[in-house]
């Protein structure tokens, strides 16, 4: 990614354009922040709140700058407690950089501000190259995400800037998110040049990002559109070629807009076994499932037990096969249903699972029931679905895994940025 810095911040202008809410879910921006944190720049940014921005960058003199700045470490703060991530940034010259300097960029940050993990530029697009100081591209970038990942707790989000698409997916299993498209040649550079791989397909929407740059304010809700058909969970999108990091675009408005729409966010799913308490009373096998209820008056949660997308209930916009279907309204009532139907036909029969919905937050929703209620998988898909008053379907949340296997928790980078 390309550093740009201005002296003087640049004015956040904002564009009031009305732009259709698009149907997909769970795309949110992330910002190539550029400016100090506290200056207007970076406050424009932030504006839109946690509902449309998932995390930022600081860039402090290219990370390598040791002194601590109290506003800039107020600003973070600031930051972080509306609800938005803030990485620190370092860059690694295509691996070619000294990975003690490296090191020495990320501990600056984490020792001077409290962030939320390490933002990589400048790596390579192919990971079996050869690299002077770990061999391969692969070991250089694997042991910098440990270093990260060594650092406290809930702070070890990592990404990892090639700027282009990979032919194949090793990064994936270094970084959380993968930025496989950087470009400042406007949308029919990225219509044309972006290579949709398939095995793109194969993760979460959340383990990308796309950057594009150089876009009219008329193509911006087009490129955002195509950026969710590629499987980017996250996107930046700006009107500027070549300033894009020192600016905020001038769509900034519309662009968070049509991201916080979004009648499903952040789904967070937990699984827990039974247990004995210390009166003696048994507590059942549980499973919940927690999101951001931005639009609705129902809901639906499709639960594919056997992970086989061609058995179970198939249609109405979900991409699994539903076994099982929770439905839940936001006056408080919930059903647990087994599918008794033969594939599109809409039958389901009621089952006994100690159902809940609460709103533990103003417009977040939770759902638990037993695990007995699903029979014994050692893991689901699910889906959700948001309906209005008269149960048509607002939107659908992308598919994602939930292990029941007593190991805890199981979740996305995506769920983990709320």
């Amino acid at each position: 990614m390309r550093t740009f810095r201005l002296l003087i911040p640049a004015v956040f202008l904002a564009s009031a354009l009305s732009v259709a809410v698009p149907t997909h879910a769970q795309t949110r921006l992330a910002v190539p922040s550029y400016q100090n944190p506290g200056t207007s720049t970076w406050q424009g940014w932030a504006a839109p709140g946690s509902t449309a921005v998932g995390f930022m960058i600081v860039d402090i003199s290219d990370g390598d700058d040791p002194t601590y700045y109290p506003a800039v470490d107020a600003a973070i703060q600031a930051t972080r407690k509306q609800g938005i991530y803030v990485l620190g940034y370092t860059h690694t010259t295509y691996g070619t950089r000294d990975p003690k300097l490296v090191r020495q960029s990320i501990d600056n940050v984490y020792q001077n501000y409290g962030v939320d993990g390490i933002f990589f530029d400048e790596a390579p697009v192919n990971c079996n190259d050869a690299n002077t100081y770990a061999g391969t591209m692969f070991l250089y970038y694997q042991e910098l995400t440990n270093y990260v990942r060594q650092k406290q707790a809930g702070a070890r989000i990592t990404v990892l800037n090639p700027g282009t698409p990979s032919a194949n997916d090793c990064w994936m299993s270094i970084t959380n998110i993968l930025v496989n498209w950087e470009n400042m040649n406007g949308f029919s550079g990225y219509q044309t040049g972006y290579v949709d791989y398939p095995w793109v397909h194969q993760y979460p929407p959340d383990r990308f990002w796309h950057i594009i740059l150089g876009v009219p304010q008329a193509q911006m809700q087009t490129a955002i559109n195509l950026a969710q058909s590629r499987n980017a969970g996250w996107v930046y999108v700006s009107d500027s070629p070549d300033n894009a990091y020192n600016q905020v675009p001038i769509y900034w408005t519309a662009e968070a807009a049509a991201l916080t729409g979004q009648g499903v966010q952040a789904p967070f799913a937990t699984a827990w076994p039974a247990s004995t308490g210390s009166a003696g009373g048994t507590m059942n096998a549980r499973v919940s499932f927690r999101w951001r209820a931005v639009t609705g008056a129902a809901w639906h949660i499709f639960l594919d037990t056997d992970r086989n997308a061609k058995t179970g209930y198939r249609g109405q916009g979900i991409s699994i096969g539903a076994e099982y279907m929770f439905e839940g309204s936001s006056l408080g009532a919930g059903t647990l249903y087994k599918y008794t139907g033969s594939g599109t036909g809409w039958s389901w029969k009621a089952v006994s699972a100690n159902t809940q919905i609460v709103f533990p937050d103003p417009g977040v929703n939770l759902v638990m029931f037993d695990q007995t209620g699903i029979g014994s998988p050692a893991a689901l898909n699910y889906q959700i679905q948001s309906l209005d008053a008269g149960y048509n379907v607002l939107y659908t949340s992308y598919a994602y895994p939930l292990s029941l296997n007593n190991t805890g928790m199981v979740f996305d980078i995506m769920n983990h940025l709320q």
